[in-house]
C-alpha cells in the first residue's frame, strides 16, 4: 500500500522501531498502520476506502469522506430504522442524524503529549448531545508492535447508550483466516442487512462462524476470505472469551484485536465484500469491521428488540456526569510461523 512520507495537513504520524501509523482528525480514525519486522515485508492491515482519493471521495460528506481503519462510535449505530423491521421492535427515536455519532462526522482537536510516542485528540459535543466530551489517546509501545487506545468518554447527562469501536480490516490482501476464541451465540441481522445483496438468512442464532446460517446454501463459512461470493452482512457474536486474530496468510503477518470486554462484550461483524453497488461503494469496498460493541447491532438507536431475543439486555453502556469511562483496547501484530500460514 502506498504510505506518504508526510501525513496530510489534518493528521499526524508516530514513527517508531516498530512501524508507522497515522491518527486523522476526521474521526479521530487511525490508518493507515503499517507494521514492520526484520526479513518481512510490511504489514499494513487497516481498509482505507478505496475512492479516498478520488473526486467522488472529496465529495463525501463526514465519515464517508474519510472512511478508514479505526474510529470510536459514541452513539454506535444507524439513526434510520430498516424499513422491513419486524413490529415486534419497538421504536426508539435517536437524539440526532449522526449515523454511528456526532464525533465519527467532525475534525477532533489536537492535545498536547510529552510522549512522542503517543497522540491525542478530543471533541466537545453539541450542547444538546448526552455526550458532553470524547478524548482518544493512541500509543505505540516503543519495543513493540503494538499500538494501545484509549477512548474517554464524558457524560454531559445520565444516559445509557450503545458504544462500539470500529475497527475494519482490508480484505484485498490475499487470504485471510478468521480466528476466534470461545463464545456465546452468535446472531444474524433481523433482516438483510443489503435488500438484494445479503447473503445470510435473517434473525438466526448460530453456535459456529464457520457455518452461519445462507440464503444460498446451507451455511457460510465466514472465518476465511475472501468468500466465493460477493455481500453485505451484518452478524453479533456475544460473550467474546479473548482477543481475535486475523491471520493475513499471503502476508506472513497476523493482528491480533484485544479490548475491555467487560464493557463491550460483544463483537459486531461488517462483512463488506463488494456488497454495495451504488456510489461511491461502486461494488469495490473489499473490507471486514470486526467492532467491539455494547449493544444491539447498529439497531440500538431506532430500536429494542422483544424481550425474548437474546440481545434485549444489551441496551448499552451506562454514564453517569462526572465519572468519565474510559474503554482500551489493543492492536499487536506478528510475522507468521510457516504452519501458521496454512488455511
Amino acid at each position: 500500500m502506498f504510505f506518504p512520507a508526510e501525513p496530510p495537513a489534518d493528521a499526524r504520524s508516530i514513527d517508531w522501531p516498530h512501524g508507522r501509523l497515522t491518527l486523522h482528525r476526521l474521526g479521530a480514525m487511525l490508518a493507515p498502520v503499517v507494521f514492520t519486522a526484520p526479513g518481512q515485508p510490511d504489514f499494513s492491515p487497516m481498509q482505507i476506502a478505496p475512492w479516498h482519493a478520488e473526486p467522488i471521495g472529496a465529495a463525501q460528506v463526514g465519515l464517508m469522506r474519510g472512511l478508514r481503519g479505526d474510529w470510536p462510535c459514541v452513539p454506535f449505530g444507524r439513526t434510520d430504522r430498516p424499513a422491513d423491521l419486524p413490529a415486534s421492535w419497538s421504536a426508539r427515536t435517536p437524539h440526532d442524524g449522526w449515523g454511528h455519532g456526532y464525533s465519527a462526522h467532525h475534525d477532533w482537536t489536537w492535545l498536547a503529549t510529552d510522549d512522542p510516542h503517543t497522540l491525542a485528540l478530543t471533541i466537545a459535543l453539541p450542547a444538546a448531545d448526552p455526550i458532553a466530551r470524547l478524548t482518544r489517546t493512541v500509543r505505540a509501545q516503543p519495543d513493540a508492535a503494538v499500538v494501545d487506545l484509549s477512548l474517554c468518554i464524558e457524560a454531559r447527562v445520565p444516559c445509557t447508550l450503545p458504544v462500539a469501536l470500529h475497527p475494519t480490516l482490508r480484505l484485498d490482501a490475499g487470504r485471510v483466516a478468521l480466528d476466534l476464541p470461545p463464545h456465546g451465540p452468535g446472531l444474524s441481522y433481523p433482516v438483510p442487512a443489503e435488500p438484494g445483496r445479503s447473503r445470510l438468512a435473517p434473525d438466526q442464532r448460530f453456535d459456529r462462524l464457520d457455518a452461519v446460517p445462507a440464503t444460498d446454501g446451507p451455511s457460510a463459512d465466514l472465518t476465511r476470505f475472501p468468500q466465493s461470493q460477493d455481500s453485505e452482512d451484518l452478524l453479533q457474536l456475544m460473550a467474546l472469551g479473548g482477543p481475535v486474530t486475523a491471520r493475513y496468510l499471503d502476508c506472513g503477518w497476523a493482528l491480533a484485536l484485544d479490548w475491555d470486554r467487560a464493557l463491550l462484550p460483544d463483537l459486531m461483524l461488517w462483512v463488506s465484500h463488494r456488497g454495495r453497488l451504488y456510489p461511491p461503494w461502486n461494488g469495490r469496498h473489499l473490507a471486514l469491521g470486526v467492532e467491539p460493541v455494547s449493544g444491539v447491532f447498529d439497531l440500538g438507536r431506532v430500536a429494542a428488540p422483544p424481550a425474548d431475543h437474546p440481545l434485549s439486555a444489551r441496551t448499552g453502556l451506562t454514564l453517569t456526569p462526572g465519572q468519565p469511562l474510559v474503554v482500551r483496547s489493543r492492536f499487536s501484530a506478528r510475522p507468521l510461523s510457516a504452519a501458521e500460514c496454512q488455511p
